[in-house]
C-alpha cells in the first residue's frame, strides 16, 4: 500500500488501537495537520517517523511531491490532530487523486466525534445527515441553519465553544421546541451530554453547560409539512422556499407530497 488513511483518538490516547500503532512507526512519512500536536501522540506511543505538514493551506504544493514520492516506492500515513482524517480535514483530494491514478491505499478506523455524540444523543440515528461546520458569519450562516431546521431527518454538526451559545439561540428562534442534544469533551475526563428542547438548552448553556472544548450538536428532524395542497402548486413550493428550503429540494418535497413527477413540478415552477 502507498497511502494509509490512518484514525487516532479524539481526546483519549488509551483508545489508540495497535493497528494504527503499527501503522504509524512503518511507514516512511506521517502525514499531519499540526505537526506539534502529532508529535505529541507519536512521543506517547515510542513512535519516530518522520512528520510533514499537510494540511488546507499547503496540500496542493505538497501533493505533486507526495505522489511522486509513492510512486518510488515511499510510504505514507495521513492522520487527523484527532478522530478519522478527511472528515472535515484535508486529505479527500489526496484520496480522489491517487484514485484517478490506480494508486493503493487503506483506511485503519477510529473513533469520530459526530458518530459518539449522535449514538449518546437519543434522537433517531437510523437516518442522518451530517453538515460538519456551519459558514462562520452573516447570510451563509444564517441560510445554512435555516436549511438543518427544514431538513427531515436528525442533523449533526460541529460547533466552537464561543459560537455554541449563539448557534443554540438560533435554533431556539427557529423551533423552541426542538429536540437538540449537545456534546462536549467526548472521551475526556469531563466528557458531558445533553438533550432538551432547544428553549431549555439555552438555558442549559447559560449554568449546566461549561463553554470549553469542542461541541458536537445532534438537532431532532423537522416535523413533517402539513399538505397544504389547498394552495397551486408554484405557491406551495414558494412556502417552503421562504421557510428556508433551498428550490430544487422545495420542488423535490412538493412532488413527493403530492405524488407528482419531479420534472412536471420543475416544468410548471420554472414557466413563471
Amino acid at each position: 500500500m502507498h497511502l494509509y488513511v490512518t484514525g487516532t483518538p479524539i481526546g483519549n490516547l488509551d483508545d489508540m488501537t495497535f493497528r494504527a500503532i503499527e501503522t504509524l512507526k512503518n511507514v516512511d512519512t506521517i502525514l499531519c495537520e499540526d505537526t506539534r500536536t502529532t508529535r505529541k501522540l507519536t512521543n506517547h506511543f515510542d513512535i519516530g517517523t518522520p512528520l510533514r505538514s499537510y494540511h488546507d493551506f499547503n496540500k496542493e504544493e505538497v501533493e505533486d511531491f507526495i505522489i511522486e514520492e509513492m510512486k518510488n516506492g515511499k510510504t505514507f500515513a495521513l492522520v487527523s490532530d484527532a478522530g478519522m482524517p478527511v472528515v472535515s480535514d484535508p486529505g479527500f483530494e489526496l484520496i480522489e487523486r491517487m484514485q484517478r491514478e490506480h494508486m493503493d491505499y487503506v483506511v485503519i478506523p477510529s473513533a469520530s466525534a459526530f458518530t459518539m455524540a449522535l449514538v449518546a444523543s437519543g434522537i433517531p440515528s437510523y437516518e442522518f445527515t451530517y453538515f460538519g461546520f456551519l459558514p462562520k458569519t452573516g447570510r451563509k450562516r444564517k441560510d445554512k441553519l435555516k436549511e438543518i431546521m427544514n431538513h427531515p431527518l436528525t442533523s449533526v454538526l460541529y460547533e466552537s465553544p464561543h459560537k455554541i451559545k449563539e448557534t443554540i439561540t438560533s435554533i431556539r428562534d427557529i423551533d423552541p421546541d426542538r429536540n437538540v442534544s449537545v456534546s462536549r469533551e467526548i472521551t475526556k475526563k469531563f466528557e458531558q451530554h445533553e438533550r432538551a428542547a432547544a428553549v431549555e438548552m439555552t438555558e442549559m448553556l447559560e449554568k449546566e453547560i461549561p463553554l470549553k472544548g469542542e461541541f458536537v450538536i445532534v438537532i431532532e428532524g423537522a416535523p413533517e409539512i402539513e399538505e397544504t395542497f389547498d394552495m397551486p402548486v408554484n405557491a406551495h413550493i414558494e412556502q417552503l422556499i421562504e421557510e428556508g428550503m433551498k428550490t430544487k429540494q422545495a420542488i423535490k418535497t412538493v412532488a413527493d407530497l403530492r405524488s407528482l413527477r419531479k420534472q412536471d413540478v420543475y416544468d410548471e415552477y420554472h414557466k413563471k
